[in-house]
């Protein structure tokens, strides 16, 4: 048990240093003294508190990282959406004269000759459908879907990340 309690900003004032990852995040540094600048460490010594830190930011500040950055590539395509349009194909079939001979065989099979005979004129097939066509990159449809998947809750990134390093505190209960 600690002989002694240190607040983040006694750590601070005493020399103490924020993890180099915090940075990965524009104002995480600013944010995060902001939040627990009044909260005691949780940990013997202020050395053990740095590693647990140091350690803890590691592991998480480059996915937070990641997934803002994400976010933000996301939002900036729902405002420049890709453009979709349709246009006519058409598939053209060529069908020349046909001639079709059937033969319905008489009782007496000697005069067996064809007695039905089937014309057909030459014709011509269009089949028009409209097809689809966009731009590289995703539709609306596909930005929006990506959109409320990285949205899924109401807490914004920054605040989950900073709720990550609660333990590294001591709670009051």
């Amino acid at each position: 048990m600690a002989k002694y309690t240190m607040l983040l900003a006694e750590y601070l004032a005493k020399g103490g240093a924020l993890p180099s990852s915090f940075a990965l995040i524009e104002g995480f540094e600013s944010a995060f003294i902001g939040r627990y600048c009044d909260h005691e460490i949780g940990f013997e010594t202020d050395a053990l508190f740095s590693i647990k830190l140091e350690a803890k930011a590691d592991l998480i500040m480059q996915a937070y990282a990641d997934r803002i950055a994400e976010r933000a590539y996301y939002w900036a395509k729902v405002e420049n959406p890709t453009k979709v349009y349709y246009e006519k194909a058409t598939t053209n079939y060529d069908m020349g004269a046909q001639k079709v001979k059937t033969t319905e065989l008489p009782f007496d099979s000697e005069t067996a000759d064809p007695n039905l005979i089937n014309e057909n004129d030459p014709y011509h097939n269009e089949d028009e459908r409209e097809v689809r066509k966009e731009d590289n990159g995703e539709t609306i449809d596909e930005v929006m879907r990506m959109l409320d998947f990285l949205n899924k809750d109401v807490t914004t990134l920054v605040e989950k990340c900073l709720n990550e390093f609660k333990t590294l505190f001591m709670a009051v209960y």
